[in-house]
């Protein structure tokens, strides 16, 4: 928690197939240390089902990792937090501040478009818990290769009293347990026919980790190291972000049928524009955020100089008819 130095993120395939943002206190140590963005690269891969874009003008089913590298060149990252996915703020030993996007944390626009009759766009199939981080998998995660620390405190690390890291324990710590993942359905300006009011937009904020008691603003964790380390009391928050811990799962029968809407990201509008077999062209345009959430109970300096690799996967579907 005092100096998250370097997160390296390399996100490496994308294959696609609120809240008021309110006042919080800080307590992370890690404020004034940069973590650096090495080695960026992505992919993404839809299949003729659904094509994808950068710009909302140039759509193809594959983008080469060259694609995505000049954006993120030179990105430095620095733990921040968000209750919505949306708004984000820095804090804690650095000034209270709006972070800033592509410096602070990650972000960039995505547009899908397809000809299919399914007009649901969801994030699916998480597999972080099984992923290693040298092998890849069909689906979406967040893996880091780990650090191994020696706490230089005792401190309390989980919601049992006797949950306790002793001063000298070694172990290894993950920085993919503190990530985050928004993705944010906006209007797409580039349709004059999308003008849908804000309230009838998507807002998803992930945790991959899959651990909602780890998940934000917690007594342990990352900021009982931070109270051994200071003795120095900060607030904890009382509001907490909406997060989902779980993806949308799909009838078995039918993988174009979704059972819930736990992680629908956008639907899909019709455009004026037709394909060349002159079926109508439908289209969503979201905001993909990624960062380092601060007041994760793992933001603390045991994963610092760690390596992270980010998997999205996304497909289309439609909801279950209720007879």
């Amino acid at each position: 928690m005092r100096k998250i130095r370097r997160v390296y993120v390399s996100i490496v395939t994308l294959m696609f197939m609120g809240i008021i943002f309110g006042t919080v206190s800080y307590a992370w140590i890690s404020l004034s240390s940069i973590n650096n963005i090495d080695g960026l690269s992505l992919g993404a891969s839809a299949g003729d089902e659904l094509e994808i874009s950068l710009d909302g003008i140039n759509y193809a089913t594959e983008l080469p990792s060259t694609s995505l590298t000049e954006l993120f060149a030179d990105i430095r990252l620095i733990d921040v937090t968000s209750l919505d996915g949306i708004n984000f703020q820095t804090g804690g030993l650095r000034p209270l501040d709006t972070a800033v996007a592509n410096q602070d944390y990650l972000s960039f626009e995505l547009w899908f478009q397809t000809v299919r009759p399914e007009r649901n766009v969801f994030l699916i199939n998480n597999v972080s818990d099984i992923v290693e981080y040298d092998s890849t998998m069909y689906g979406t995660y967040v893996v880091s290769r780990g650090v191994s620390w020696v706490a230089k405190y005792e401190f309390q690390n989980g919601p049992n009293p006797t949950d306790i890291i002793e001063k000298g324990n070694r172990d290894t710590y993950y920085a993919s347990e503190a990530t985050r993942i928004s993705v944010n359905e906006e209007n797409d300006q580039l349709n004059v026919l999308d003008t849908r009011p804000q309230d009838d937009l998507k807002n998803f904020l992930f945790d991959p980790s899959g651990n909602p008691e780890r998940g934000y603003g917690v007594a342990y964790g990352a900021y009982s190291y931070f109270r051994a380390h200071t003795l120095y009391f900060i607030r904890l928050p009382e509001t907490m972000p909406v997060v989902s811990y779980r993806l949308t799962t799909f009838d078995p029968g039918n993988p174009y049928i979704a059972l819930n809407d736990d992680s629908q990201v956008a639907t899909m509008i019709a455009t004026e524009d037709v394909n060349e077999d002159g079926k109508i062209i439908y289209r969503a345009k979201v905001r993909i955020n990624i960062w380092v959430e601060g007041w994760d109970a793992d933001a603390f300096d045991s994963i610092e100089d760690d390596r992270v690799l980010i998997q999205l996967q996304f497909k289309i579907a439609n909801y279950a008819t209720v007879n």
